[in-house]
């Protein structure tokens, strides 16, 4: 998604950059930024934060944190009364889904919107 916003050739992702606390880099402009992405959870899917590197990377650091409901308030997110919200997905529907944040797919995945990165984009922008 990074890439559609920033441009063709801008997103790097490698082993390497993971090791060293970044889940993708973006080159833009004159400008290096290090993205991680972590994922807050009732279930048991969430990774473990990592040490950071002894070789830090150049660049800013950005990271985009979000909170998901567990996957069956995702698949079926009304109560049993079938019209109220189970309170997690209440919150995430109004904090990342009503914003424009992030998408829910049909099969429940969740992914990024490029809202995420366009603001970003727009300070560099102003910049050059």
């Amino acid at each position: 998604m990074a890439e559609s916003v920033f441009g063709e050739g801008t997103v790097t992702m490698s082993e390497e950059l993971d090791h060293q606390g970044a889940d993708f880099q973006v080159t833009y402009g004159n400008r290096t930024l290090n993205y991680q992405v972590k994922k807050t959870s009732f279930s048991r899917e969430v990774r473990q934060d990592r040490p950071r590197a002894r070789q830090p990377l150049p660049g800013e650091f950005i990271e985009i944190s979000y909170k998901v409901p567990i996957y069956d308030h995702i698949r079926q997110p009304y109560q049993l009364n079938g019209r109220e919200f189970y309170s997690d997905y209440r919150q995430f529907k109004e904090t990342y889904l009503d914003t424009g944040m992030l998408k829910v797919w049909p099969n429940g995945f969740v992914v990024f919107t490029p809202l995420v990165f366009v603001q970003k984009k727009g300070e560099i922008d102003n910049t050059l």
